[in-house]
């Protein structure tokens, strides 16, 4: 199995390099050289995409905490104070929506 934070962070990187647009994109956005963020094909981008909105129907919080956290690259303190919350509550959730989005991401491949 893929290690699942750098998955996400990769998804983080490619859903945020997607603006406003659900069209493939032809070349990749971001051509920097010294560009060293991990980036995911549009076919994985998808497929974790669909497990991280599978999520949103098994966990609403867990997905607010993973958008926040992988996409707008909010640390689990700043979402803790947030929600009025201590960061371990929060990255106890975090560990929870990331082993649900791994199982989903493995059961996504096996069908592919």
């Amino acid at each position: 199995m893929r290690d699942i934070r750098y998955l996400l962070t990769a998804w983080g990187n490619w859903s945020g390099s997607r603006i406003g647009t659900e069209y493939k994109a032809a070349w990749p956005i971001v051509t920097a050289s010294s560009d060293i963020r991990p980036m995911l094909s549009d076919e994985d981008g998808e497929r974790v995409d669909r497990a991280v909105g599978q999520l949103k129907v098994f966990d609403p919080l867990g997905y607010d905490i993973v958008v926040a956290y992988y996409k707008g690259k909010v640390s689990c303190r700043a979402i803790g104070r947030e929600l009025g919350e201590k960061h371990q509550f929060i990255s106890a959730i975090l560990t929870r929506a990331e082993v649900y989005i791994a199982g989903r991401v493995d059961e996504l491949l096996e069908a592919a």
